[in-house]
């Protein structure tokens, strides 16, 4: 990163040191043409800072708009059939994951950076997610729809907007493209006069990040924003194997039945 890269994002070096714990920052990555769409892993984590001041020397418009939701999907309710992937799950050497769906906890690669995350008093994880799916061309490739659900045991839950949505797609043309486009919703009080008294009303507002980037596989990526911040990675994913057949019997046996198969028969005198 230059230096004047750096003068201008100052907010950037405390991540930096994070993701020095476990990776590294990259840009770039050609990758080969294959006729089989390569299979990859990708984790995206989500978080926003929380520190005092973040984001106060910067303009933010009252309304930034909304991230489309045209065509994508949610990673929790993804189906091959609904995508129109089907033709090419069944070129690959089976048995293929199903695309698209959340992978576990156990499975996720950025757990310690998350870790760091949860007991900084400057950073809050908001979203953490693993999937698995084939890469096609950018504009080809799927759109994901990311979002932070809303509480489920409150009467605010209907009438509070997203704290945080917006979508994620990745494709490759020679490189891994990554394209994001998130929307985050900060908690503020609104004062007004109800009577004659004063009262103070929740008010959101709201943050926006639109980002593209090139990369290389296997090593962390940070999307800085004054407000929001993600980490991706991407991990080449090898299909298994199927099992070799297992043929009935002990390899013992099947020797000596072969053994006998080649003995000319006795014949009595």
């Amino acid at each position: 990163m230059s230096r004047k890269v750096q003068n201008r994002h100052k907010f950037l070096l405390p991540v930096a040191l994070i993701l020095s714990l476990a990776g590294t920052i990259a840009t770039a990555e050609e990758q080969p043409e294959e006729e089989i769409p390569p299979w990859y892993q990708f984790e995206v984590l989500i978080f926003e800072r929380i520190s005092p001041g973040a984001g106060s020397t910067e303009f933010w418009p009252e309304d930034p708009g909304t991230p489309s939701r045209l065509n994508a999907i949610p990673l929790t309710e993804a189906r091959t059939q609904e995508i129109g992937l089907q033709a090419l799950i069944e070129t690959a050497a089976p048995p293929a994951p199903e695309p698209f769906r959340p992978l576990a906890e156990s499975e996720w690669q950025l757990s310690e950076q998350h870790q760091h995350l949860s007991r900084s008093r400057n950073y809050k994880p908001l979203l953490h997610v693993a999937w698995r799916q084939q890469v096609i061309e950018p504009d080809q490739s799927q759109q994901l729809l990311l979002e932070l659900p809303r509480p489920s045991n409150s009467q605010s839950a209907i009438d509070e907007p997203l704290r945080l949505e917006g979508t994620i797609r990745v494709g490759v043309k020679r490189y891994l493209h990554l394209a994001t486009d998130l929307l985050l919703r900060q908690w503020e009080t609104e004062e007004g006069i109800k009577g004659d008294s004063l009262e103070f009303r929740p008010a959101f507002r709201a943050f926006r990040m639109q980002s593209q980037r090139r990369m290389r596989s296997g090593e962390i990526h940070y999307l800085d924003h004054p407000i929001i911040g993600v980490l991706f990675l991407a991990s080449r994913y090898e299909l298994p194997t199927e099992p070799e057949p297992v043929e009935d019997g002990t390899p013992v046996d099947r020797e000596v039945e072969s053994q006998s198969k080649q003995e000319p028969a006795s014949t009595s005198s």
